[in-house]
């Protein structure tokens, strides 16, 4: 067997005036399996009970050898198969933090932000009035906040009880982009200060237009 060009180091190509026919097509019987001693990846996974894109990542990052045969199919070696760690179930287990280490996660929040400079210091600036005011726009706060203990290792379920949320909603709020959402919130605020110095601006005009033809002499009339 040769290693494929273009491949992997951990992946290799069957070449066909090697291979038999039945691998031309992707197919092997349980027997002819045995016979080689190779066994397609989504039997594999099956043994193993795990899903099969399981294994196709572990082949992808070289912790699983694999053969490819000619129309694209997986298959690993019985011996590799044997020696393979049986994939971890279940989300990792829970850690516990200090409130201190909690509160310092507030200093992750820079690395979630948006790269542009003429925004990232006025999202900096807002990221501190919330932390100072969270009442200010608790829905940007607990966003924020998501992002920043997801960051520092918390699961959903202790977010949820430290932002008194559900565990549902905060992985729904880790889902959005804190960025987007404070340059949302700034624009909007850009735009109503906008509209706050033309309706100014509007009322002085009026009201130097009024005081014009208040003052403004009228012509004497004639004996």
């Amino acid at each position: 067997m040769r290693i494929a060009s273009g491949e992997s180091a951990s992946i290799y190509k069957i070449p066909n005036e090697t291979g038999p026919n039945y691998l031309e097509a992707g197919n092997m019987s349980e027997a002819d399996s045995k016979a080689i001693e190779m066994v397609r990846l989504d039997e594999a996974a099956r043994r193993l009970g795990c899903h099969v894109e399981t294994l196709r990542i572990r082949v992808r990052d070289g912790r699983l050898p694999a053969f490819r045969g000619p129309h694209g199919a997986y298959y690993v070696a019985e011996r590799d198969l044997v020696e393979l760690p049986e994939p971890r179930r279940g989300w990792p287990p829970r850690r516990t933090f200090t409130r201190s280490q909690v509160e310092g996660s507030w200093e992750l929040v820079d690395a979630i932000l948006s790269p542009a400079k003429e925004w990232s210091k006025r999202e900096l600036a807002l990221v501190g009035e919330l932390r100072a005011s969270p009442a200010a726009n608790i829905r940007l706060y607990r966003l924020i906040s998501v992002h920043r203990l997801r960051r520092l290792g918390l699961a959903f379920e202790d977010i949820a009880e430290e932002l008194g949320i559900t565990a549902r909603h905060a992985r729904r709020l880790f889902a959005r982009r804190v960025f987007i959402a404070l340059r949302r919130h700034l624009t909007r605020g850009d735009r109503a200060e906008a509209k706050r110095e033309r309706e100014l601006a509007r009322r002085q005009t009026r009201l130097g237009r009024r005081r014009g033809r208040r003052w403004r002499r009228q012509p004497r009339s004639e004996p």
